[in-house]
């Protein structure tokens, strides 16, 4: 009877719900015990045994026993360490198979202890609960000749706060190798807000993630839900969590990283310096504006005080002045007008100003008569002496590398970049192609759902057939075989290709080159691509289709995986052993949509080498058919936008050799203008032999004699030059040479031969009236120059040097070769013959036509002298200057990268391109330079960023920046090779990643490898010792991440750590870095932002750093980028320019102090002339879209050197000028040297500016046409209009010494009474008496006193 009982209620509960039949109440089991693997699972083995369907009564176990200590440890809250006692619904080999399972369950969460537990005490309740008939429902079971079936499903009914609660401890858990939430690659394809309790869940107990041996089917019940409760009789299940700012027992709180409500306030961001405003007004500007008004005020005061004090002046009758006057009044033409000096009137500057005068042009006066007599001999011997010093442009050392132009050796950055060379290797040469459909196609999107139910519309350009396209394109550029004889050595063939050169992050073990492509979540394989499965969804009854969707919204989320989740258990890793980051790999998306990206991103890493190796040649040869490929790519699907390492200076070589006809048309427009203008033609007749074409092409000869000596001498002593120093330097000696050819020249014509002279006499006398000025302006601009040379930039250093001592060169050749050269002209023209035909000789004399100087004599300067026309030209000035200091200090400072390009380059397209489609900068680095004891986890905690990490340790502010991109310019969390490594080699028992053979503790078990007697390094739940955490450290350096442990280090930090040794000879951490990628920058100032930022960064956590123990002194955090070492010179930019162009006025004010008679106003009238010229050069060029850098810096250096052309042989002029009243002195000044200034200096440098407008380089256009012709402007504006009114008003008095000498030259000339002689005067006062020579035509002075008299 018993027996058909038991019969009939088996086929009744087999007819109707089981659960009515099982026993479902406290203290019972739903599952219990161990059936083996799951049946319909492919490779179960891998996943562990799966329980049986057992309604039994829970067991209890007492304290002391194996199960209980294992039961506490696994399941704490089911099995607490002080109890006696403790139930439990599952075996000793099922519990044993849970603490494994639950070991790689929570692998991704093991930063937060608080997660872990969570999720330990989910799992451990659904298996090991005393009261699971409660709450879990078997729904699925199979019969498998077990005394008990197979559970291959189960319902677990869940109270919706509990699960809520440990999956909000769990959200935002960072997993770091992929920068994002561990908790996105167990959600379904599912990320941020979208990820939700259910859906992550519904992945933990799907056998479609890999792990799970059984379907589990979580079921959440509140009154948000429907229905609000389980069926009857099941309940709610409910049971204890701990939140992520609470410490489970025995462990710490969750790290600020992992748990954002235990973040302690994010450290101060220093605020950017607000405005300097006034009121709502610029401060500077108004500053300007108040300076400027005083200046104009006090300007129109001296002018009414001067009118009125001339006006009101009464007549003061000196009557001996009168009475010495009146005896000169036969000569008064002679003296200017001035009143007669007496010797005691004379100031002790004057008298060495005179001195020094008579002394110089006395030595000129010599050498030009000397050189004039021996011309021949002259021109041989400078000749030889320029060959045999241009003999060194064979040795010359021509500096191409960017990184030592522009950064000097002993530069913060080139440490730095020295360091990260030498510790972690060369940071990788960038081959990238970007590619977009063309906009016609990107409408073609593709609608797709996931077997998770979820839709999702993607690109038209992830669709396969167009993802195969571009496969072919890069295995084209893969497999390429770039011709290299040189390799026949080396290699055994004449051609290299990618794997020759490339970056291989897992070499020896994977020797497959780094690609950057979203093709390598395929690993580059279209089989891989082609792969389909099968899933069938029983909760939605729903048969789906898996493929290459689903597997890249997968590895989009899970970069890192080894095997994906979804039927497939493709690898998402590339082939090459690394990750492929999606936002590195695609662009044009929004919010981490992915799939709806419109460009991918093809980047092919190739190894840095030294330039003088033959390894950096291949790598050139390499990229020269990279580019190709590309170039010539023809399909019409895609735009394209590609760069190379070698594409810049590619293009700049292609630019300058394009730009080399316009430097030579440039050349050959000023020699036209020389040799025209040199000429003085009376006739048409006398062409011939006025021309001065050998004059011309002789001074232009001298000019670049002079270039190629300066580059030769520094060749010899090994002084390095660029390309830069080769384009500018010509061209600036060229417009400061030709001054002075034109100033000598035009003196020699204007000259009159003295009765009974020689031409020889002539030419000395004539080089001693103007070899003083040659003089003051080439020694102030040589030592400018010089000075200049003081900057701690190469290129600036280098072209300062050339310029400096091309300068001199040029002005010894000028004063020997081109007077040599003038002397024969003179004797050719002189005897009628023809210019450059000599032996033609022609009939006729030349006479003498008007020529520039009566111009400025008669009409330029007497207009400029008019009293309005003054006024306006003091004000316009002023007010040009002040607008300029205004403009000057808001000038932006940088070299944007796409001005170092022609304006067609494909590089520019490329640029555009990276603003576009780009999400992340460039990689920076955070390296600690110097031994740092990481291994004391004391130490440690302040690096780390898990649980138990100091809140604002190094890693953790590297994420707090991240969270304000806006200001600090960092876009993604850090890697940590010390928090993934302190994972590793922690003890996880059988999963432990650390591991080593059991007969030889030194020999390392990989966790790919299935070694059976291995042993954890760690059989203890505890942090390594100092000691063990550097035995282990190369180990996991060397470990390739696998299915077993995805935590090897060897792809991702294989190069991030250098170890060394200490003074005891024990192992350090030498360097290291951590990880992250910058914010897009495409202009300069954007870049150099980032690196202040970064830097402003690494200061503070170096600070952070130095609070743990024995840190060495010296140590420090920097950060370290590819082009940082191209802008740290912004950082200082405005503060350089300062000093060297200070530096460059310093000598400039001294020379003119001391050349010009030691006049103290000369010096300083030049001096604030040349500084005029500068700031409102640097405001104008600014207004035209010229920024402040190292370029515009040396061609600000050069407006110094041609302002001083434009600016002292004006005021020398003046100075010696011994006209009554400054308006007639300026009148005199500019008769002389007014025509050398405008035709030697301004149109001298036009015609070649205005040749270079039509270069193709932007660089020329921009810093070199527009500088020019702005500097040459200015210069000529103000030497030719500001400074004559401005000597008007302010210039140096006459000086008395040069007017008492004037007037002793012509006492034989007039019987003057002893009363009236200081018999003593030259001898008491020691100065020379002076011979007496006829002067030029002097206007009549005035004769108020005579006729007052």
């Amino acid at each position: 009877m018993k027996a058909t009982s038991a019969i009939l209620f088996l086929l009744i509960c087999s007819a109707i719900n089981r659960a009515k039949c099982d026993t479902i109440e406290p203290g019972w089991c739903s599952i219990y015990g161990e059936c083996g693997y799951n049946p319909t699972i492919e490779n179960a083995e891998f996943r562990g045994s799966v329980p049986c369907k057992n309604n039994s009564i829970s067991m209890e176990h007492y304290k002391g026993s194996e199960f209980f200590e294992l039961y506490s440890r696994t399941c704490p809250d089911l099995a607490p360490p002080d109890s006696e006692s403790a139930f439990a619904c599952c075996s000793w080999s099922q519990l044993n198979t849970l603490a494994e399972q639950l070991v790689a369950s929570a692998l991704l969460f093991a930063r937060c202890p608080s997660c872990v537990a969570n999720l330990y005490n989910l799992i451990c309740q659904n298996t090991c609960s005393p009261n699971q008939s409660m709450f879990v429902n078997v729904t699925r079971s199979m019969e498998n000749n077990q005394p008990t079936p197979i559970a291959l499903e189960y319902t677990a009914h869940l109270s919706k706060d509990f699960a809520d609660r440990v999956f909000n401890s769990c959200k935002d858990v960072v997993f770091p190798q992929t920068n994002g939430k561990a908790v996105d690659l167990m959600c379904n394809g599912y990320s941020g807000p979208e990820c939700t309790t259910q859906r992550w869940l519904d992945y933990m107990g799907s056998t479609n993630n890999g792990i799970a041996p059984m379907d589990i089917i979580f079921k959440l019940y509140d009154n948000t839900t429907t229905p609000p409760t389980p069926p009857s009789p099941f309940e709610a299940h409910e049971a204890k969590t701990y939140g992520c700012t609470e410490a489970p027992p025995d462990e710490e709180p969750c790290s600020c990283t992992d748990c954002p409500a235990t973040c302690p306030v994010a450290p101060p961001i220093q605020t950017t310096p607000a405005p300097f405003l006034i009121g709502d007004m610029d401060g500077v500007l108004f500053i300007v504006i108040i300076v400027f008004s005083i200046l104009a005020l006090a300007f129109f005061a001296f002018i009414c005080t001067c009118y009125f004090r001339k006006r009101n002046k009464p007549q003061q009758i000196d009557f001996k002045q009168a009475e010495i006057d009146d005896l000169y009044s036969k000569i008064n033409e002679e003296i200017d007008g001035h009143a007669t000096v007496l010797p005691g009137q004379i100031g002790l500057f004057e008298k060495w100003g005179k001195r020094s005068q008579d002394v110089i042009m006395e030595g000129f006066q010599f050498w030009g008569h000397f050189i004039a007599k021996h011309p021949i001999s002259t021109i041989v011997i400078a000749l030889l002496t320029v060959l045999l010093l241009s003999v060194g442009i064979s040795m010359l050392i021509l500096t191409t590398d960017p990184i030592q132009l522009w950064s000097s050796e002993g530069s913060k950055i080139r440490g730095e970049k020295d360091f990260f060379d030498e510790n972690f290797g060369a940071f990788y040469r960038t081959e990238q192609i970007i590619l977009k459909l063309q906009p016609e196609l990107e409408k073609d999107t593709q609608s797709y759902t996931s077997y998770t139910s979820r839709s999702y519309n993607f690109s038209a350009i992830l669709a396969k057939e167009r993802m195969l396209e571009l496969l072919k394109l890069q295995n084209e550029i893969r497999y390429l075989k770039a011709p290299f004889p040189e390799a026949e050595v080396d290699l055994g063939r004449d051609y290299i290709t990618l794997k020759d050169i490339c970056f291989k992050p897992l070499e020896p073990d994977n020797n497959n080159c780094t690609i950057m492509s979203i093709l390598n979540y395929w690993q580059n394989d279209p089989n891989e691509m082609d792969k389909i499965a099968y899933f069938y969804d029983e909760l939605r009854d729903i048969n789906y289709t898996i493929d290459f969707h689903d597997h890249f919204l997968y590895c989009v989320q899970a970069p890192n995986s080894i095997q994906d989740t979804t039927e497939l258990k493709q690898n998402c890793m590339g082939d090459f052993g690394g990750p492929i980051l999606p936002y590195v790999a695609m662009g044009g998306y929004e919010n981490d949509d992915y799939h709806s990206s419109i460009a991918l991103i093809f980047s092919f890493m190739v190894n840095n080498y030294p330039r003088d190796t033959i390894r950096f040649k291949m790598a050139l040869a390499w990229e020269k058919e990279f580019l190709k490929i590309i170039q010539t790519w023809n399909n019409t699907n895609f735009t394209t936008a590609y760069f190379s390492e070698r594409s810049i200076e590619d293009e700049l070589v292609r630019s300058s050799q394009a730009d080399l006809i316009i430097f030579a048309g440039s050349y050959v427009a000023i020699f036209l203008y020389i040799t025209i203008g040199l000429g003085t033609y009376s006739s048409l007749a006398r062409i011939p032999v006025d021309s001065k074409m050998t004059l011309g092409f002789a001074g232009i000869l001298v000019i670049l004699s002079s270039v190629f000596a300066s580059v030769g001498f520094y060749g010899y002593i090994g002084i390095a030059t660029s390309l830069i120093v080769i384009e500018v330097v010509p061209f600036l000696v060229l417009a400061i040479g030709a001054d002075n050819v034109f100033i000598l020249t035009l003196e020699f014509q204007r000259d009159e031969r003295k009765p009974g002279e020689t031409l020889e006499s002539q030419v000395g006398r004539v080089l001693g009236e103007v070899g003083p000025s040659m003089l003051l302006c080439s020694l102030t601009e040589s030592v400018a120059f010089f000075l200049g040379a003081l900057s701690d930039m190469p290129a600036v250093q280098q072209f300062a040097l050339c310029a400096a001592l091309a300068i001199l060169i040029d002005f010894v050749l000028q004063v020997t070769v081109f007077v040599a050269v003038l002397t024969l002209d003179a004797k050719r023209q002189e005897s009628n013959r023809a210019d450059v035909l000599c032996c033609v000789k022609l009939k006729g004399e030349s006479t003498s036509p008007q020529r520039l100087e009566h111009v400025f004599e008669k009409y330029y300067t007497p207009t400029l002298m008019l009293d309005i026309v003054r006024v306006l030209v003091m004000l316009a000035f002023f007010l040009l200057f002040f607008w300029c200091i205004f403009v000057t200090s808001n000038i932006t400072v940088g070299l944007d990268q796409d001005l170092s390009v022609p304006l067609d380059s494909y590089i520019l397209n490329y640029f555009d391109y990276m603003e576009k489609y780009l999400s992340v900068g460039v990689p920076v680095y955070f390296v600690t330079r110097g031994p740092f004891n990481f291994s004391n986890p004391d130490s440690g905690h302040y690096v780390c960023s898990t649980a138990g990490c100091y809140p604002y340790s190094a890693v953790q502010q590297i994420s707090f920046a991240a969270q304000n991109p806006e200001y600090w310019k960092i876009e993604t969390p850090s890697n940590s090779w010390y928090d993934d490594y302190s994972d590793w080699v922690s003890g996880f028992g059988q999963k432990s990643c650390c591991r080593y053979e059991s007969d030889d503790p030194t020999n390392f078990c990989p966790a790919t490898e299935k070694v059976i007697d291995c042993e954890a390094c760690l059989r203890r739940n505890t942090e390594p010792t100092s000691d063990e955490f550097m035995n282990y450290l190369p180990w996991f350096l060397k470990d390739n991440p696998g299915v077993e442990c995805n935590k090897g280090g060897h792809a991702a930090y294989g190069n991030a750590v250098s170890l060394g040794e200490n003074e005891d000879g024990a192992s350090v951490v030498a360097g290291s870095y951590f990880f992250t990628y910058h914010s897009i920058c495409i202009k300069s100032t954007e870049c150099t932002d980032n690196l202040k930022r970064a830097r402003e960064l690494a200061d503070n956590i170096t600070k952070t750093l130095y609070y743990a123990e024995d840190v060495p002194e010296g140590f420090e955090v920097y950060p370290y980028a590819i082009y940082y070492v191209y802008y740290e010179q912004y950082l200082t930019m405005v503060e350089d320019t300062i000093f060297q162009l200070g530096m460059c006025l310093i000598p400039t004010f001294i020379f003119n102090f001391v050349l010009l008679g030691f006049d103290f106003y000369s010096g300083l009238i030049t001096t604030v002339t040349i500084l005029m010229i500068v700031v409102d050069t640097a405001g104008i060029c600014s207004l035209w879209g010229v920024d402040l850098n190292a370029v515009s810096l040396i061609n600000l250096v050069a407006a110094i050197g041609l302002s001083i052309e434009f600016t002292s042989h004006v005021v020398r002029a003046f100075s010696l000028s011994t006209k009554k009243g400054r308006k007639r002195r300026v009148i005199d000044a500019m008769k002389t040297m007014g025509p050398a200034v405008f035709a030697g200096v301004a149109l001298t440098n036009l015609p070649g500016i205005a040749v270079l407008a039509f270069a193709k380089a932007q660089l020329i256009q921009i810093f070199f046409f527009r500088m020019c012709l702005i500097i040459t402007l200015l210069g000529m504006a103000h030497g030719l209009i500001f400074l004559p009114v401005f000597l008007s008003y302010f210039g140096p008095p006459v000086n008395k010494a040069i007017l008492y000498d004037k007037q002793q030259k012509i006492k034989s000339k007039v019987d003057i009474p002893q009363k009236f002689i200081n018999p003593g005067f030259e001898e008491d006062e020691k100065i020379p008496p002076t011979k007496v020579v006829d002067g030029p035509n002097i206007s009549p002075m005035r004769e108020e006193t005579i006729t007052s008299l």
